[in-house]
Parts: structure tokens; sequence; C-alpha cells
């Protein structure tokens, strides 16, 4: 039997579209255990999408995923039972299919006795992803760069830890955004105006991190080529960035492809309720009710825990 636990993720951080990610001390957990031949096979599902454990079947991301590692080995997978609790909410730009992906993945292959490089668990999860942020983020922890050339088959990534005094404020709406949806309004060509705009950007807040600036870090959270757009399937998002920042935020960003929203503070600060309870009015504005989820950075990212620790419905 093997439990590992997976941290949500956030991603893009403003300009960085699909190449900035980071991990977040928010946890889903999953333990896979080989069963008797003649057993059948359970999956339950505790806290978000528990609704599903009567109806799992082979598309369902985690056994994908675990298929997957068995058949990257080489390996015959055996008949498994499959235990989730998850916390992180679904599509809500929490990287919540990254955590089953993730989960999948490193849970077969701490079965299997770890066959498979970390190298190869990465570039098993950005394929079934379809990009690397969130995956790679939730695999190595901490704040993540990173840069995939699927044509000549090259996944490279940079890990930063970020300073241990920045917090995040996220406010989770209470709808779901589907990325795919999130990303068919988005242009197929931007203004080269905007491109150096965000490579700047992204470059810089990247840098800023690694050098321990949070001011600088959150002056370079701004975008110019996927956040208006996906503004317009959200009412309120814009003013509850607007909010936050006016609250005195370092800088604040859609969650991935969103609904979610994430503002950057520093520990200590005392304006982290002014800041939430402002983008939670904006948003009870347009209607729409939403929750809050004060963070920090997961800097160890996914992790096999042993078997004499319990970890159900834990979130520390």
């Amino acid at each position: 039997m093997v439990t590992v636990r997976i941290p949500a993720t956030t991603a893009n951080l403003g300009p960085g579209f699909d190449t900035l990610g980071m991990a977040l001390a928010y946890y889903n957990y999953l333990t896979v255990s080989e069963v008797l031949k003649d057993e059948e096979i359970h999956f339950t599902i505790k806290g978000e999408g528990s609704y599903h454990s009567s109806n799992v079947n082979q598309d369902n991301l985690v056994m994908r995923s675990v298929q997957a590692a068995y058949d990257a080995a080489g390996w015959q997978k055996p008949k498994l039972a499959f235990s989730q609790v998850n916390n992180i909410p679904f599509s809500r730009g929490l990287g919540s299919s990254a955590a089953a992906i993730v989960g999948g993945l490193v849970a077969a292959n701490a079965l299997m006795g770890y066959p498979l490089a970390q190298e190869t668990i990465m570039n098993l999860a950005v394929n079934l992803e379809g990009h690397a942020d969130n995956v790679t983020a939730a695999i190595l922890g901490g704040f993540v760069c990173v840069c995939n050339e699927p044509e000549q088959n090259r996944l490279y990534t940079h890990k930063i830890v970020p300073p241990p005094s920045l917090r995040v404020v996220v406010l989770v709406p209470h709808l779901k955004l589907p990325t795919k949806k999130s990303r068919s309004i988005l242009p197929d060509l931007v203004l080269r105006e905007d491109a150096v705009f965000n490579i700047s950007h992204s470059t810089m807040l990247a840098v800023a991190l690694q050098n321990g600036d949070l001011q600088t870090f959150g002056a370079m959270l701004e975008d110019k080529i996927h956040q208006s757009y996906r503004f317009a399937l959200l009412p309120g998002a814009e003013d509850a960035v607007f909010a936050a920042k006016n609250e005195g935020a370092l800088g604040c960003v859609l969650s991935g492809s969103g609904p979610s929203i994430i503002a950057f503070v520093e520990k200590g600060e005392s304006n982290r309720e002014a800041i939430s309870q402002s983008m939670m009015a904006a948003l009870d504005a347009q209607g729409i009710k939403s929750h809050i989820l004060f963070l920090s950075s997961d800097n160890n990212g996914v992790t096999v825990i042993p078997d004499n620790k319990s970890s159900e419905g834990s979130n520390t």
C-alpha cells in the first residue's frame, strides 16, 4: 500500500502563460494498494468529487496515470484499489487535474519500487495534462519555471524556493470553469508589444523571487495576453483583482485559467483580512458566492507518506 500527498498548484502567475507555476500548501491524498485477484476493486473518494465514487471508470485521471506509469516501466499492472481524500476544488484553477495525474504516477512508481526516474514522471505528467506548469510544480514544489519542447522531447525546469514570508490569499468562487472552456476564448495571435510585455515581466518576476525581492515580484504580476479575455467569463473578477491591489496586496492574478483569484501578501501584514473581504465583496456584488483560503507555498512537492503516518482529512 502506498499513500501520496499532492499539493494544489497555481499557474501562469500573470505573465507566465503555460511557463510558470507554484505549489501551494493545500493537499489531496491518494492511497493505492494491491488486492487479491478474487477481490472486488474499490475506488472511494472523500471530499471533492465524492459524488463520482460510484461510477469511476478507466477514463479517470488517476487510473489512467497509474496505467501510464506501469506501461512506461514495462510492468503488468496488478489489480488495485484506490482511495482519495480530495481538498483541491475541481475546475477552479488550482491544479485538481494535475494533482490526480501526479498522484497516480507517483503512487504507481512507489508500488513498483521506483523504476521510473523523476524526469520520466514529469514527461508522462506533461503528456497526460497537455501543459507543463501545474504538473511540474506539483512534482517539484516551490515556484517553477518550465520550458517544454515536445518536438525535441525536452523538458527544462528550474525550481525557486519562495521567501518564507510570502503568503497567498486565494478567492475560490462557487462556480466551475473548465480549463478547456477558458482556453477556447483566447486569440490565436497576440500583438508583438504585448508579447514583449509578458516576456519581460515573467523574466523579471522569476529573478525577483529568486532574489527575495517581493515588491518587484508583485509589480511583475501583470499580463496582456490572456487575463482580459478570461475576466469576461467571471463577472466581478477584474474588480476583485483591483480591490486586492487597492488594499495593499503585492499583486493579484487569476489562478491558472480561473475562476479562482490569488493575491500575494507578506507574512505579518495586517491587510490580509481587508484583502480577502474586498475580493469576496466584488464577486458578491455580481451574485457569486465564494470562500477564502489563506495559504503558503509548498516547497516539497508530491510526497510519499510512510505507512505509519495517517493523512486522511489532514491539510497541514
